[in-house]
């Protein structure tokens, strides 16, 4: 989920620099890391705060049925573990999306890529990210890749659409 947010707002932000004829490169990087880095803190302090009180919940309810203190039990230290590795997936995920899609703006120079060829690699590549988000959540709900694709892509296309439109009446 988390990664999906970190695609839709690098997108948001290339596309807002697109359209107000921001094409240096190195703001595009520098504004999507900080928001990717903004999303790691973000995705991890919320993904650990709301799994650990859902895991202690579900020790206390533990407790309570098998009438045992499970201080120190092996199921407690799972659940400790599974904290720490859901909120690393949660602050990681945006981080690794952002860094993604701006490696045609942070290679541009080397490469000799004009800002809209960056732009537009960044886009496609954004694209193929939401793709492959819609098929894993596809094979999660044991369905058809096409429907989680469509609806994927739909997103990223409905927020591009939205912020050029938003673009040309500000």
């Amino acid at each position: 989920m988390n990664m999906f947010d970190g695609a839709l707002a690098a997108l948001g932000v290339i596309m807002g620099m697109w359209i107000s004829n921001i094409a240096d490169p190195r703001a595009v990087v520098k504004t999507v890391l900080s928001a990717g880095l903004a999303m790691f803190i973000s995705g991890s302090l919320g993904a650990y705060l709301t799994e650990k009180a859902e895991r202690e919940r579900k020790l206390r309810e533990l407790e309570e049925a098998t009438f045992q203190d499970m201080k120190g039990s092996i199921y407690e230290r799972s659940s400790r573990i599974a904290v720490l590795a859901v909120s690393m997936v949660g602050g990681v995920s945006p981080l690794i999306v952002c860094t993604t899609l701006i490696a045609p703006f942070a290679f541009s120079q080397a490469l000799r890529v004009d800002f809209a060829t960056a732009a537009l690699a960044s886009l496609v590549t954004g694209i193929v990210v939401l793709s492959a988000l819609g098929y894993f959540l596809s094979k999660i709900a044991g369905k058809k890749p096409i429907e989680y694709l469509l609806y994927m892509i739909l997103a990223g296309v409905a927020s591009a659409i939205v912020i050029v439109l938003l673009g040309a009446h500000i």
